[in-house]
């Protein structure tokens, strides 16, 4: 693996170290938010956001 400083975003996927990629990486960002979205995306599902009600159509 080569690598600089800091994993990449797809090393870190493939190696299992998105938290590490997280740390070497910091934002403001809603990380509740982020753990729903990590996790729908591993599953394959769509983010489920609480407290939105779904649109009817």
């Amino acid at each position: 693996m080569s690598r600089g400083k800091h994993l990449s975003l797809e090393e870190a996927r493939k190696l299992g170290l998105v938290k590490q990629f997280a740390r070497e990486h910091p934002n403001e960002a809603d990380a509740e938010r982020f753990e729903r979205l990590l996790e729908a995306m591993e599953k394959g599902e769509k983010e489920k956001r609480p407290g939105k009600p779904k649109p009817s159509y």
